[in-house]
């Protein structure tokens, strides 16, 4: 499995549930006996972090206990250091909080990622422990320390004595920190004079500092940053969880006036196209490159870099690529998440219907890393299949699946005059039934 960073920072993915049961076939006692073996006695060191991780499907008193025993285990072997993490992690989305006790103690290790774990870890437990708060406080002064997660968890645990700590760094040399310190500061002490520096950063250089300020933004209820998150160069799953956060917190508002649900539908219509002619790009090339590198680049980590080589891609070379775009998916694209979600939409812009049973697949594929292709999928089928794809494009909007599965199917149907089913019209997503009881947006 091709493997690509999804996240903004240390924490942030730990709320996925959708990726919870990677390995259906294990078991919870078989899970619990990997953990409690040595590690010499392993066939594979990564054993023991995969039984960490798993165990999270099998809640209960006994999986709480096992885990607690691997946070507690000291053995500074590599392999037992990241299963510890794993096993912080596990238990704070258990909502185990009979292991704060073993969960603080990891605050005073040498190994920062335990620490930042741990920290990420009791926020999400609501520890309110006034010796636990201090401890965290203290870490802020460690420039060692991943202090943006240890800022965050401070914030999110409402400990106001952090402020003056925290408001020092505000102008910190790691923009990560910065970032993190004017937001924790704004929830705070309601000092929200700083937050319009933040949406600086959606256009920085760097993509980690573009990817982590949208979850500050979204920390900060910069509802007015909405437009900016949605044209930042950035994976579409950090824009549709920052711009779906900040909807949520006008949601009546918009509902009750139409021409402001009709510019939010417009938004999000632009983010699940995705087409890189609506984001603002933040790099360039020196000279015209090559169909090979433009190809390469779908597969970077840097989404930025990727719609830059489809915006020129689709200019320079358009359907003259498809050969090389569908080589590339029979080489490695099928198994790369990031560049199959690229190549998905590509085929639907430039493709025909040789490339529909790869639309197909893709609109059915389960596997959790590649739900952001669904979306995409449904898309590409109205475009290259017309009024032939509307059961599946109605089977999609009905399936109990993401909301922006659902969302892109309604668009589809809209862009091939299809009415929504009617069953979609009560559905509990507010979002989604706005789209379904629209008029036409295509």
């Amino acid at each position: 499995m091709a493997r690509r960073q999804e996240s903004g920072s240390g924490s942030a993915s730990m709320d996925q549930a959708k990726f919870n049961n990677l390995f259906p076939g294990l078991g919870q006692q078989e899970a619990i006996a990997i953990l409690s073996r040595p590690i010499a006695e392993l066939e594979d060191v990564s054993d023991r972090y995969l039984a960490a991780s798993h165990l999270i499907n099998f809640p209960g008193p006994v999986t709480t206990a096992a885990l607690m025993a691997c946070a507690a285990d000291q053995d500074p072997a590599q392999a037992q250091r990241i299963a510890r993490r794993k096993a912080v992690e596990s238990l704070a989305r258990l909502d185990a909080r009979e292991a704060l006790g073993v969960i603080a103690a990891c605050l005073g290790e040498e190994d920062i990622y335990l620490v930042e774990t741990a920290s990420w870890a009791l926020a999400a437990l609501a520890c309110n422990d006034p010796a636990v708060h201090r401890q965290l406080i203290a870490l802020l002064a460690d420039p060692r320390q991943i202090r943006r997660v240890i800022i965050q968890a401070l914030a999110r645990l409402g400990v106001r004595d952090a402020i003056p700590a925290i408001a020092a760094l505000r102008d910190d040399d790691d923009g990560m920190v910065a970032m993190a310190a004017i937001t924790a500061t704004a929830r705070l002490a309601g000092d929200r004079a700083g937050l319009h520096q933040l949406q600086d950063y959606l256009l920085h250089p760097d993509v980690t500092l573009r990817r982590a300020v949208i979850q500050d933004l979204m920390d900060g209820e910069v509802v007015e940053a909405a437009d900016a998150i949605s044209s930042t160069p950035v994976s579409p799953v950090f824009r549709l969880r920052g711009a779906r956060h900040l909807a949520e917190l006008q949601r009546d508002a918009l509902r009750a006036d139409p021409a402001a649900s009709r510019l939010l539908l417009q938004r999000f219509d632009r983010l699940l196209r995705d087409h890189p002619d609506d984001l603002t790009l933040v790099h360039a090339y020196d000279r015209p490159p090559d169909l090979a590198f433009l190809v390469r680049e779908l597969y970077g980590t840097d989404f930025g870099r990727s719609y830059l080589a489809i915006s020129t891609l689709e200019r320079q070379h358009g359907v003259a690529a498809l050969p090389a775009l569908t080589a590339s998916f029979a080489d490695e694209g099928w198994n790369d998440y990031g560049a199959h979600y690229h190549l998905i939409h590509l085929f639907g812009r430039l493709g025909d219907a040789a490339v529909l049973p790869l639309v197909r697949q893709a609109l059915d594929n389960q596997r959790p890393q590649f739900q952001k292709s669904r979306p995409a999928a449904a898309l590409a089928l109205a475009r290259l299949e017309g009024v032939e794809a509307i059961p599946a494009l109605n089977a999609a909007v009905t399936e109990d699946g993401s909301w922006e599965l659902r969302y892109a199917a309604l668009m589809a149907l809209d862009q091939l005059g299809k009415a929504a089913p009617a069953m979609v019209l009560e559905t509990e997503d507010w979002l989604v039934r706005l789209r379904a009881t629209a008029a036409p947006l295509a």
